[in-house]
């Protein structure tokens, strides 16, 4: 019997960090079953960078300001919202 799986849109807060990164490899596995809204980090850009180009999120959000320009540069090329602050994090927090 077959089932459809409604794939679930999610937000990782703190996707650098250890249990960001475990939630990240849960949604690796299980590709059929989620895909990813946004991420966040506080200051690890280069992780950050990289999580974004794997995941493709419609946003990241980087909470120190002083690395805005380094992720923004390094995703130009992908169709990826750039954020930074924390008032952006609360944006995504609240968004559906």
């Amino acid at each position: 019997m077959e089932t459809d799986i409604k794939k679930r849109s999610i937000a990782i807060l703190g996707s650098t960090g250890s249990i960001g990164t475990q939630a990240l490899e849960v949604v690796r596995n299980n590709p059929e079953r989620f895909e990813i809204y946004a991420l966040t980090a506080n200051c690890q850009v280069d992780l950050l960078i990289a999580q974004a180009i794997e995941f493709q999120p419609e946003v990241v959000v980087i909470a120190d300001e002083r690395h805005y320009e380094t992720l923004k540069a390094a995703l130009s090329h992908l169709p990826i919202k750039v954020w930074a602050g924390a008032d952006a994090i609360a944006q995504v927090v609240e968004s559906e």
